[in-house]
């Protein structure tokens, strides 16, 4: 009889096969990474349809004016245009009656067209990851996760009054990659102190601080790269798109038309954000695009 003999792969043959296994890892993992994201961002996309057009719902039932982008308390009688509000309205067991910021956050964009949306989960993004604020958890129902921010811009403002209502954002993903629990927040917001908030344009010369006629931005809480380099706006008439954003990287500067910032990093962080002296630019109710 004679013996059978089996042949071993050598050394180098092994290392070839690992080494082509991780060179197909390398190519196709970033394509999965990519195709993941692309799915997400759709679903993203979905939300924010949806968000516009219960947007668009509130305002056909109140007499075409954009809801309040902040509350004013009924304690202190001082808009709130910097704090963020509770959504839901009523899960904090820690904010009753006698607190400054209980009556502002019912009159709040993100509750007040909650009748219109009916589910507060279209308001996080499901790129986002969970940011929690510096404050106490314990809830009376559950908290929502919120990553889009409303243009306060529009605030109390009647639709027909806006020159394009296609190109001014209404809402966005403004808090950049982030789901923040339990508050949302509208970005930009206009500063007022008591009395009327209203939106006042850069021609008014910005007399006032505090009566609408200066804006402010907060800022982010991830990086404005959420969908591959790009993220989610829906314009005043109700329509969702995606936008590339920082395509120039700094020190080059972005299209003021497209993109709320410029200056950004090779992280997707922006350095500034492009006014006009009193107002973010790209969200203006009364601006004139020329391009």
């Amino acid at each position: 009889m004679t013996g059978s003999s089996r042949r071993a792969f050598t050394l180098i043959e092994l290392l070839v096969v690992i080494a082509i296994i991780a060179i197909l890892a390398a190519i196709l993992f970033p394509v999965f990474a990519q195709a993941r994201e692309k799915a997400r961002q759709t679903s993203c996309l979905s939300n924010t349809k949806q968000l516009g057009t219960g947007f668009m719902m509130y305002i056909q039932d109140y007499d075409e004016l954009f809801p309040l982008a902040f509350g004013k308390s009924a304690v202190t009688n001082q808009w709130l245009w910097n704090f963020n509000h509770a959504v839901p309205e009523n899960w904090r067991p820690d904010v009753g009656p006698s607190d400054f910021r209980f009556s502002t956050y019912p009159v709040h964009w993100s509750n007040s067209t909650q009748p219109y949306i009916k589910n507060y989960q279209l308001l996080a993004c499901p790129s986002g990851p969970e940011v929690r604020l510096n404050v106490n958890y314990a809830a009376l129902v559950p908290p929502a996760r919120v990553s889009y921010t409303y243009n306060g811009l529009l605030m109390q403002y009647p639709q027909a009054g806006i020159n394009q209502v296609s190109r001014i954002p209404l809402l966005w993903e403004g808090r950049g990659k982030a789901a923040v629990l339990g508050f949302a927040l509208s970005n930009p917001a206009l500063r007022c102190a008591d009395g009327d908030c209203r939106y006042q344009p850069a021609a008014a010369g910005c007399t006032s601080n505090f009566t609408g006629g200066q804006s402010a931005m907060f800022v982010l809480s991830g990086t404005m790269w959420i969908h591959n380099s790009g993220a989610n706006f829906v314009m005043s008439d109700g329509h969702a798109k995606w936008r590339r954003l920082g395509a120039t990287l700094s020190p080059g500067n972005t299209d003021p038309n497209v993109d709320p910032y410029t200056g950004y990093d090779a992280n997707g962080f922006p350095g500034f954000y492009w006014w006009d002296g009193c107002h973010a630019w790209l969200f203006r109710p009364d601006a004139v695009f020329l391009n």
